[in-house]
């Protein structure tokens, strides 16, 4: 098991906890490709079948299932570890800022903007799910998550950097793609694809006082899947206003959701460890959206 590299041990927990590699990949900010022969190349490294591959989807084998359960283990006393470490360090240490995958575009530009002003501290940006930028924030192996909705765990705060409605993803052939702006009544009889996770965060009814948008579509796993139900025409979806949605692929278009519900786009840190450097950070992330320079 010496042989066994980190990021493999990651990559095969990513890819148990989805039970999809396109998935997996896109939550990991990498190609399916890549990521498939890392896992191979696990499997090799420690003699034993992990996933069982169907054209059905992925699951666990029998070794596959202990490897999920000691590569959390190791993962999380390794998030520990550095924890300890870079607390250790004190203010040498680059300050780590995480996002999900939708909104790494713009991410990576406040970084690359914030560690061009000659920072102390610089920055550094992680990809992760939300679950994962929880955990981070947690054991301390990163210092801020940028995301929408309201933090739930108590020992979080944050500043809300801009107010974000939703944006409407359609086929470009859609009946209401000639339209500039939508409105919810405009959905009301389209079918809205729906998404298998529970990270999605416009899944909140609370977000919607009247009920949420259309009725139920066809139900998709991931990103390429909703990209190519909407651009067969099959369904619209609904999504949080990212770079992605601002910007979508050919085939397809994007309109903002006026009177939809207004999702704070928020960066969060743990209460116990909001240094000097963190707000700093913070408060030079919410000028540059206020001014619009990185949006």
């Amino acid at each position: 098991m010496r042989d066994v590299e980190v990021r493999q041990i990651q990559y095969f927990v990513a890819v148990a906890e989805e039970l999809n590699f396109t998935r997996a990949a896109e939550r990991l900010a990498m190609t399916q490709p890549a990521l498939s022969r890392a896992v191979r190349a696990l499997e090799k490294t420690v003699g034993a079948v992990l996933l069982s591959r169907t054209p059905q989807g992925v699951t666990l084998t029998s070794a596959g299932q202990v490897m999920l359960s000691e590569g959390r283990s190791l993962l999380d006393r390794l998030d520990d570890s550095l924890a300890r470490v870079r607390r250790a360090a004190g203010p040498s240490a680059p300050l780590t800022v995480t996002s999900p995958g939708c909104e790494a575009a713009l991410l990576d530009r406040l970084v690359r903007e914030y560690n061009g002003t000659g920072p102390a501290r610089p920055v550094r940006a992680e990809v992760g799910t939300l679950g994962d930028q929880v955990r981070r924030l947690r054991s301390g192996r990163a210092d801020l998550a940028l995301g929408w909705g309201e933090p739930e765990d108590p020992g979080l705060t944050g500043v809300v950097l801009r107010y974000d409605c939703p944006r409407v993803l359609l086929g470009a052939g859609h009946r209401l793609a000639e339209r500039a702006v939508l409105e919810v009544a405009d959905l009301a009889d389209e079918p809205l694809v729906d998404w298998s996770g529970d990270e999605d965060p416009l899944r909140d009814p609370g977000l919607w006082p009247a009920g949420p948008p259309g009725r139920p579509g066809p139900r998709v796993s991931d990103g390429l899947q909703m990209l190519a139900v909407v651009g067969l025409g099959q369904a619209a979806a609904v999504t949080v206003a990212s770079e992605n949605t601002r910007t979508p692929p050919g085939g397809t278009v994007s309109r903002p959701l006026r009177d939809g519900p207004r999702l704070p786009l928020r960066l969060l840190w743990s209460r116990e460890r909001g240094t000097a450097d963190v707000r700093d950070f913070a408060r030079y992330a919410a000028r540059c959206l206020q001014r619009g320079t990185a949006q």
